[in-house]
This record gives C-alpha cells, structure tokens and sequence, in this order.
C-alpha cells in the first residue's frame, strides 16, 4: 500500500506537472495568435472573400446561360478586363460590373477637383462623399444598362422587365462591393485591393489557359518567357522596394537618434495603382458605345467607332501606353501630396535642413516626387506597355501581352497589404512595463 501511495503521488505530480504546462502553453497561443490584431482582421477578410465568392456565383434571373453570344464582340474583352476591377462577365452574375464604377468615379472626381468653377472640395467631407457616389450610381447604371440590353435572356419571360430587374441587381451588386470594401479597409486587412486580387485569381488564370490553347507557342519561346518572367518578377519587387531616404531633422530629437529620423520616396511612387485605374477608365467609354449601339443600332457611327476602340486595336493600344504613362504621374502625387507632407511636418516640429517650412518645402517634396514619378512612369510604360505592341502583329496575343502589366499591379497589390500587416504587428511587438 505504501509503495502504491508513492507512485500514485509520483503520477499525481507529473500530471499536475504537464495539465499546468499545457495551461501556460495554451494561455501564451491564444494570447500571441488568437488574441492578435493580425489575425482577427484576417479572419475577418476571409469571411468577406468567401462572401464575394458567393455572390459571384449568385447568376442573374432569366438568363439563358447556354448562349455564350454576348461574350462575343465587344463584349469579349470587357470580360478580361472586368475580371480587374473585382467584375466576372463570364458567370453572369450579381457582382459581374465589380468595382468598376466606384473606380472610374474616383477618377473623374479627382479630375473634377481641379475646377476651382466647380468648387468640389469647399463642402463638408460627408456631402464630398454623397456626391461622389451619386458619381458612381450614373457609372454603375450606364454600365449595367450596357449589359442588361445585351443579356441573352430567356423567350418565355417579358424583356423590358428582366432587363429593368437585371440592371437594378448590377447596381446593388457594385455598391454591395464598396459596401464590402469598406468593412474589410474598417474592420479587416487590405481594403478594396482584396476584391481586385480575388477577382485576378478566380477569373483572368482561366483566360490565360484558353489563350495559350488557342495560340501555338513553341517549347523554347514558352521556356524563354518563364526565364523572362523571372527576371521580371525580381526587377519589379525591386523597384517597388527602393526607397530614396531624406534626412528629416525633429526639435527635441537626440543626435544618436538622428539617423533614424527620415522621409522616403519610393522609386516608382505610384505603385501598382495606374495599372488598375487605367482598365476602368479605357472601359468607360467602351460601355457608353456599347450602350449606344443597343439604342441607336442604325447608327453606323456608333459601330464604327467601337470597333476600333476595342482592346487590341491601334487606337486602344496607344491609349493604353499615354494614359498609363500620365496615370503613373498622377498617382505618384495621389500617394505623396507635398502640401500634406509638408503641412504634417510643420506641426510636427520637423524640417529638412536646408529648406523652408511651409510652401518651399511643399514644392520640394512635389519635385522630387515628380522625378521618380518619371522614372516610374517610363519604368512602366516599357515594362508594361511595350509588349502591347506585339499585338498589331497578331492580336491573339493580347492576353499573354497583359501579363506583364498583370504581374505589376499584383505585385503593388501583395507589397501593400504586406506593409498593412506589418504596421499592425508593429504594436504587438511592444511588452509592458509592468
């Protein structure tokens, strides 16, 4: 009896022993995974992306999904580049417009700012908004339009009601994906740039394998664009990783902590934006040509200027390379506005040596970024735009010339919500006093 005491007690305190230390064990997981920022905004995005997801797969009502006409013509391009801005024409569904008109909207406004006439920017934040997004709603309703008289719908069903009921279900659809886009910026990591990259994954691979099935590229032409790729690959993260420091002096601020205190610019300041705005803005026009078209199907002109605006023409061609270039300039002063650097830094005590507070260092800040802004620019209309002109030689090859540009605005996509991440587990990395 008594030697089974002392084992009994021996495995009483081995199990104290291991049930305490799987305790300690478990409290420090959740308190480091469980309990972290990082992962409960992660945990959030996923429900959003699976959200979308769905709805994507959520068809529209009366459509004969058999008929792949509407697919055809003009509307066959419009489906590749939907698929960046977050759209699926292919499945038909309720977010088949995507971003699209939420994007184009904030282009237009920002060109709109300009007008000291129109005097946009004087109201209140709230009514900025308002407007901006009634903006949207008329993008949204002449794009849906555009695809709603173009639907192969069913002969049982009354037209003019199914194209009244799809048109309504695009707009919700787009304004439900900026509704979405703006929890996931709140409450979850990476903003509106997870709709766009979900949208990339799911739909553009597909358009990628029906071109290389459709086009015969020898062995050794294929193995040289993966080499080629690679290269590319390294090229853009560097670009989109180098950074042009300027010493910033702070009153207050000890010597030894000086050589942390510093202004980047990044070498191409726009990043991987220009990319996805330049798609929305060329397809704008093409959905007001298309509406167009199904309105007045008499008009020859109507026809005759859509069908050389289409992807893959001379004229869209060159459009793409101006736009992206000047696209490149102005994003890089959407990303770095000197007046907010330079007012931030005057509250802040800090300073450039050698440069005044105030409306001098406003303009040397935007001239530096209007250096790399150019360095960037022509970074990407070569890198980006250069293989579109393989093109007017065949135009099967246009999907496969996109891949750069693809490539580019992925990459700028994936470094962004890097950085989110990083900056949110920057506090964690803090412990307590006490």
């Amino acid at each position: 009896n008594r030697e089974f005491k002392i084992q009994l007690r021996t495995r009483l305190k081995y199990i104290s022993y291991f049930s305490n230390l799987l305790i300690k064990v478990r409290g420090s997981f959740m308190k480091k995974y469980v309990s972290s920022i990082v992962v409960r905004k992660g945990f959030v995005t996923l429900l959003l992306m699976f959200i979308y997801v769905l709805g994507s797969r959520l068809t529209l009502p009366f459509v004969d999904m058999n008929n792949r006409e509407f697919l055809g013509g003009t509307a066959a391009y419009l489906a590749f580049s939907t698929a960046m801005t977050g759209g699926n024409l292919r499945s038909l569904s309720l977010f088949s417009v995507g971003l699209s008109p939420w994007m184009s909207s904030m282009i237009l406004w920002q060109m709109l700012s300009f007008s000291k006439k129109l005097n946009l920017t004087s109201g209140a934040i709230e009514i900025q908004n308002r407007r901006q997004m009634y903006l949207t709603l008329f993008i949204a309703l002449i794009q849906a339009l555009a695809i709603s008289l173009n639907l192969p719908i069913q002969s049982n069903v009354p037209k003019m009601l199914v194209i009244v009921l799809n048109t309504c279900l695009l707009i919700a659809g787009a304004f439900f994906l900026v509704w979405l886009s703006d929890i996931n910026a709140t409450v979850g990591i990476g903003g509106s740039m997870i709709i766009l990259l979900i949208g990339m994954v799911l739909n553009i691979p597909q358009d990628l394998i029906e071109t290389f099935r459709t086009v015969p590229i020898p062995l050794f032409v294929l193995i040289g664009w993966i080499i080629m790729g690679i290269v590319f690959t390294y090229s853009v993260a560097l670009l989109y990783r180098a950074r042009y420091r300027i010493a910033v002096h702070k009153i207050g601020l000890h010597n030894r902590f000086k050589r942390y205190s510093y202004f980047e610019i990044m070498l191409n300041p726009a990043g991987g934006m220009p990319f996805m705005y330049v798609m929305t803005f060329l397809s704008l026009p093409t959905y007001i040509l298309l509406l167009l078209q199904t309105i007045f199907p008499e008009n020859l002109l109507f026809t005759e200027i859509s069908s050389q605006y289409t992807m893959g023409k001379p004229l869209w061609i060159y459009m793409y390379m101006i736009i992206l270039f000047i696209f490149s300039i102005a994003f890089a002063f959407v990303n770095m506005s000197g007046e907010q650097i330079s007012d931030r830094m005057k509250k802040s005590g800090e300073y450039i040596y050698g440069v005044y507070p105030g409306e001098e260092m406003s303009r040397f800040i935007n001239r530096l970024v209007l250096r790399f802004s150019l360095i960037g620019a022509v970074f990407n209309v070569v890198m980006a735009g250069g293989p579109m002109l393989f093109v007017l030689v065949d135009e099967k090859l246009l999907r496969v010339a996109m891949i750069p540009g693809l490539f580019m605005m992925f990459g700028g996509m994936i470094f962004t919500v890097r950085d989110e991440v990083k900056a949110l587990r920057l506090n964690e990395t803090y412990k307590p006093l006490i």
